[in-house]
C-alpha cells in the first residue's frame, strides 16, 4: 500500500472521476482515517500545463483550509507533493450527499430542507466573509453525515480575492442547471451567484428534481437564462423562499440576510414575511415538467449566449471554433465520500489526429439526412460545432462534434459524457443503455420513448469519439430503436475521416 510524504497511507478508492481519485487513508503520525484527494494529471500536459493545473490544486486546497474551523465545510488538513503531483488530505466523512439522498429516499419536507438551508448559508456566509465564492454549489456537494452535520464540499473552482486567475483547461467552472443566470451571461459575479445556486440546490432537495428538468444540457443553460423554473409541487411555506432565491437578474434578488431569516422561521414553523408572486403557484397532483421539446431556435440563442460567455464558461484557446460547452460540463466533479465517476484512460495517438478545421452542418449532406428520415430536412446552422435539421413531423437530428488538440482530450470528453449518460435510467428508468455502436474508437448509447409527449417519440443519443474529435449525436423521431442514430453517426464518421 503507498505511503504518501511517509505518513498517509492509502488503503482503498472512495471515488474516481476523470481528474483524479479520493481515497481512504491513514495518517500513522496521529493514527486517524483520512480522506486523501489525488489529482490525476493528463499524461500528454506539457510542464506549463503541469504546472498550471498543479496550482489550481493548491488553491483548492488554500480555499478550504482557511475555512477549516466553521462546522459546516470539510475540513482540510495538508497538502503533500508526492511524484510530482498534488494529493490534498481531508477529514474522512461519513454519510451521503444530498443528490444520493434525493435519489434512495425521495424529496424531503419544507422544514428539513430549509434546516439545510440555514446551514449552507452559513458555511457560504463564513466562505463569502475571507473572500471566497464557492462557484459550484450543487445537491452533490452537500453531504448529510451519519452523526446529522451539513456540510459543504468540493472548493474545487472556488475564486479566492486576490488570487491570480487560472485558466481551467476543458473544464466547465460550474454545473449545469446551478450556474447562476449571471455568469452564463458573462457578467461578474459574487456572493449573490453562489445564493442562487443554494436556490436550485434547495429546489430539487424539496421538489425531488432541478428547478429546470430539460432533456440536454444546451435546453438546460437555455431554461436557466430565459425561462421559469418548473412549478411548486411539494415546497409549500418553502415555495416563496426559493422563488425569491431564483430571481435572474442579481439587483433584484432577494439577499443572504433575508433568506437567513426566512428559512430559521421555516425551520422552527413559524410564517414568513416573503413577499408572493405567481411563480410560487403549487400546482396539487402535478408532476414536474420532466421534458420539453427543443426548439432549434432555443439552441441558436444559447450558442449566441455561450460565445458571449466564453470567458466564463471554458477556456478559449482550448476550443478556437467552437460553441464554448463540452459533454465535460455534465459531470460531477470528484466526491470524496460519494459517486465514482468517469477514469482518465490515457489514449495512445494511434491513429493521425483529424488536424482540419471542419463544420458540423457539413458532415452530413441533404440527401443523407432525407434518407435517414424519409424525407426533406431543415438545416439550421448554430456554431462551427453544432448544427441540427428538423421535419414538419417533429423528427430532429442533432450533431455537435468538437475537434480538441490530443485523443486523450478527446477521450477524457468521452468519458464523462458516458458517466452522465450511464445515469440516465435513474432519471427513465424505461431508458435502455449499450455499449456501442461500431463507429469510432469507442461510442455508447442511449434509446428511450420520450415521456409526457401527446404522441410516440423515441429519443437516441449517441457519444462517440473519432481520434481528436468528440461526436454527440441526438436524434428524435417517431421510429424506435438505435437504427437510425446508428446510421448517422457512421456517416459522420465517415465524413470526418477526410478530415485527417
Amino acid at each position: 500500500m503507498t505511503l504518501l510524504a511517509g505518513r498517509y497511507r492509502l488503503l482503498s478508492q472512495l471515488g474516481q472521476g476523470g481528474m483524479g481519485t479520493v481515497w481512504r487513508a491513514t495518517d500513522e503520525l496521529l493514527r486517524q482515517e483520512v480522506a486523501v484527494k489525488e489529482v490525476r494529471l493528463p499524461p500528454d500536459l506539457d510542464e506549463a500545463s503541469r504546472a498550471e493545473l498543479a496550482e489550481r490544486t493548491l488553491r483548492e486546497a488554500r480555499a478550504a483550509a482557511t475555512l477549516r474551523s466553521h462546522p459546516s465545510i470539510v475540513t482540510v488538513h495538508d497538502v503533500v507533493l508526492d511524484d510530482g503531483r498534488p494529493w490534498i488530505i481531508m477529514e474522512l466523512v461519513r454519510g451521503r450527499s444530498l443528490d444520493r439522498v434525493v435519489r434512495d429516499d425521495g424529496p424531503l419536507p419544507p422544514h428539513r430542507v430549509a434546516e439545510i438551508g440555514m446551514r449552507m448559508l452559513d458555511a457560504l456566509g463564513a466562505a463569502h466573509a475571507s473572500g471566497i465564492l464557492h462557484r459550484d454549489v450543487k445537491p452533490a456537494n452537500v453531504l448529510l453525515t451519519d452523526d446529522g452535520r451539513v456540510l459543504l464540499t468540493d472548493f474545487g473552482i472556488a475564486t479566492i480575492a486576490g488570487d491570480t486567475g487560472l485558466t481551467q483547461t476543458g473544464m466547465l467552472t460550474g454545473s449545469p442547471g446551478y450556474i447562476a443566470p449571471e455568469r452564463l451571461r458573462g457578467e461578474a459575479d459574487g456572493p449573490l451567484a453562489d445564493l442562487w445556486s443554494l436556490g436550485a440546490t434547495l429546489f430539487t432537495a424539496v421538489e425531488g428534481g432541478p428547478p429546470f428538468p430539460r432533456p440536454n444540457e444546451a435546453a438546460v443553460l437555455a431554461a436557466v437564462l430565459m425561462q421559469e423554473p418548473a412549478p411548486f409541487r411539494l415546497a409549500g411555506p418553502l415555495a416563496p423562499v426559493l422563488a425569491a432565491i431564483l430571481e435572474k437578474d442579481p439587483a433584484r434578488r432577494c439577499s443572504p440576510d433575508q433568506v437567513a431569516g426566512w428559512l430559521r422561521a421555516l425551520s422552527r414553523g413559524e410564517p414568513t414575511d416573503v413577499p408572493t408572486s405567481p411563480r410560487t403557484r403549487t400546482v396539487p397532483g402535478s408532476r414536474p415538467r420532466r421534458r420539453r421539446r427543443v426548439q432549434v431556435v432555443v439552441g441558436a440563442l444559447l450558442a449566441v449566449v455561450l460565445v458571449v460567455a466564453a470567458g466564463v464558461v471554458v477556456v478559449p484557446y482550448l476550443f478556437p471554433n467552437v460553441v464554448r460547452f463540452l459533454g465535460a460540463m455534465l459531470a460531477p466533479r470528484v466526491s470524496y465520500t460519494y459517486s465514482p465517476l468517469p477514469t482518465f484512460r490515457s489514449s495512445p495517438e494511434a491513429t493521425p489526429v483529424i488536424s482540419r478545421d471542419f463544420e458540423a452542418c457539413d458532415l452530413l449532406t441533404s440527401a443523407q439526412t432525407r434518407s435517414l428520415f424519409g424525407g426533406a430536412m431543415k438545416r439550421q446552422f448554430l456554431t462551427d460545432a453544432a448544427c441540427s435539421w428538423s421535419n414538419t413531423d417533429g423528427s430532429i437530428l442533432s450533431i455537435m462534434a468538437y475537434r480538441l488538440p490530443s485523443a486523450s482530450a478527446a477521450n477524457l470528453t468521452h468519458d464523462q459524457m458516458v458517466e452522465y449518460m450511464k445515469d440516465e435510467p435513474k432519471r427513465d428508468e424505461k431508458t435502455k443503455i449499450r455499449t456501442g455502436p461500431k463507429v469510432g474508437d469507442e461510442a455508447f448509447s442511449y434509446t428511450r420513448q420520450v415521456p409526457n409527449w401527446p404522441w410516440k417519440v423515441y429519443e437516441t443519443k449517441i457519444s462517440f469519439r473519432l481520434s481528436n474529435v468528440s461526436v454527440s449525436i441526438t436524434v428524435r423521431a417517431r421510429r424506435s430503436g438505435f437504427g437510425t442514430a446508428d446510421r448517422a453517426a457512421k456517416l459522420v464518421a465517415a465524413a470526418l475521416d477526410k478530415y485527417r
